[in-house]
């Protein structure tokens, strides 16, 4: 037993708990990623957001142990391919859920005769509003190119 080896072994541990952890909060963010498609509540995107900083904080954590450690990328590997699929899948569900969400606020004012420059400045506003994925995109009015 060697220091290099007592290394590995702590680095494996931390990554393997992390990605543990990490997978918990990859669970609980497509819960509520299911919830917003249900319906848009505000709260819980802003909750649905802050686990997806904490996911990216433990994937980042993870990879530096799997670094430090140089450990083998084989089993790591197809645990973060897994990961990324999920959290991607997710991710597109938060953009659709927020998408529809801002659309029906646009048709909303609309509706209550907001002019049409007041409404595209709204649109380029919520079109950067979203910390979480750096923008979603607005689906255009009809009839507009």
């Amino acid at each position: 037993m060697n220091v290099t080896w007592i290394r590995r072994t702590q680095c494996a541990w931390h990554a393997h708990g992390l990605l543990h952890d990490t997978m918990l909060l990859v669970g609980a963010y497509q819960q509520l990623a299911v919830r917003l498609a249900d319906g848009f509540d505000e709260d819980v995107f802003a909750t649905a957001r802050t686990i997806r900083q904490l996911i990216e904080h433990g994937v980042d954590k993870m990879e530096a142990y799997l670094i430090a450690g140089r450990l083998p990328d084989t089993w790591a590997a197809k645990q973060r391919e897994h990961l990324t699929a999920v959290i991607d899948q997710t991710d597109a569900l938060m953009d659709k859920a927020r998408t529809q969400h801002n659309e029906m606020l646009l048709l909303e004012y609309e509706a209550n005769g907001v002019p049409g420059h007041v409404l595209e400045r709204i649109r380029q506003a919520m079109a950067g509003t979203d910390g979480l994925l750096g923008g979603i995109e607005v689906m255009p009015v009809p009839g507009e190119e």
